[in-house]
């Protein structure tokens, strides 16, 4: 969709992605960056300002969906507390603590970000192979696929000495 005289605009949306690139890469585990609530507020207000500037006010429920949540996260928690008090003289949790990042964060693990930088385990995934001008759709390390082109390529140096072997003769 174009919008007649916009162009500060797409200038300063891009200076806002690279600002916020920047400090996802230092908020990374380990952080190094914290951002506060004035910082998300702000974030917030800006996508919703630009939203409303692009006439696209309808995309904010998806653009926002996690502060949404991470707000929901919270209604949810404070509502179940204060109703099970209420009735049990106790209140209880639906989630370990909230917003809802911090849930993950609670068990031990460094939350969503250190399971996305470090997995446990590697994940397999399809590889396309070209040996011998054949193409090949493997599920295989890279370490095995070395190992058996090391293997192919030594049983075509096989192959070629012996016929070096049988033309000297």
């Amino acid at each position: 969709m174009y919008i007649p005289e916009s162009e500060e605009l797409v200038v300063f949306m891009a200076a806002f992605i690279g600002a916020l690139i920047g400090f996802l890469w230092y908020n990374a585990y380990p952080a190094q960056v914290f951002m506060g609530d004035t910082g998300s507020l702000t974030l917030g207000g800006i996508i919703a300002v630009y939203a409303i500037l692009i006439h696209k006010e309808l995309l904010l429920p998806i653009l926002c969906a996690i502060f949404y949540i991470e707000d929901l996260s919270v209604m949810i928690q404070v509502a179940y507390f204060k109703l099970t008090k209420r009735r049990t003289g106790t209140g209880r949790r639906i989630f370990k603590m909230t917003p809802l990042h911090h849930h993950y964060q609670k068990p031990g693990h460094a939350g969503i970000d250190a399971m996305i930088q470090a997995p446990v385990a590697p994940i397999p995934e399809s590889k396309i192979v070209m040996m011998n001008h054949d193409f090949y759709l493997v599920r295989e390390s890279v370490d095995e696929i070395i190992d058996r082109i090391a293997k192919y390529n030594a049983k075509v140096m096989d192959v070629h000495r012996q016929i070096t072997v049988v033309d000297n003769r």
